[in-house]
């Protein structure tokens, strides 16, 4: 299984909207129960950001805080979707937040997402917490990076 971790410039978990992360890192997951294994596919820019686009600066849009009349335009609903470029054909998403609009975004192309608490500041406990929270790994033991 693939998941996506949105990442900020320092390469931490970011805890706002998804939309407005600097980057996705996209780790494998395989295995199960006893022996499971995690390696770092790649990490990609959020096209937002590459484009250098309001998406990314909005203080809204970083507070999960889409404005009653964004939520129905087309268009806003749209640039959600965005990110997808980003995150490909990933089966979870962790967030900490996250609008409807990101929700329906991912949820109509197959990504499910896992909510990590506030807590969780660095990429390896991330994916520890997701693992032993989806019930892949016994415990935390059985869980190890791909060498």
């Amino acid at each position: 299984m693939i998941i996506a971790i949105p990442l900020d410039a320092m390469k931490r978990v970011y805890h706002q909207n998804p939309c407005t992360a600097t980057m996705f890192a996209l780790y494998e997951v395989t295995g199960h129960r006893k022996d499971v294994r995690y390696r770092l596919i790649d990490t990609r820019l959020n096209p937002w950001e590459k484009a250098g686009g309001k998406m990314v600066q909005d203080p809204d849009m970083k507070a999960c805080e889409c404005p009653s009349d964004l939520s129905a335009d087309a268009y806003h609903v749209s640039e959600h979707y965005m990110v997808l470029q980003a995150i490909g054909k990933t089966d979870y998403l962790l967030v900490d937040n996250y609008c409807l609009n990101t929700l329906y975004s991912v949820k109509n192309v197959g990504i499910k997402i896992y909510k990590i608490p506030p807590f969780v500041k660095d990429v390896e406990t991330a994916i520890n917490h997701f693992i032993i929270g989806v019930e892949i790994a016994d415990n935390i033991q059985h869980i190890h990076p791909a060498s």
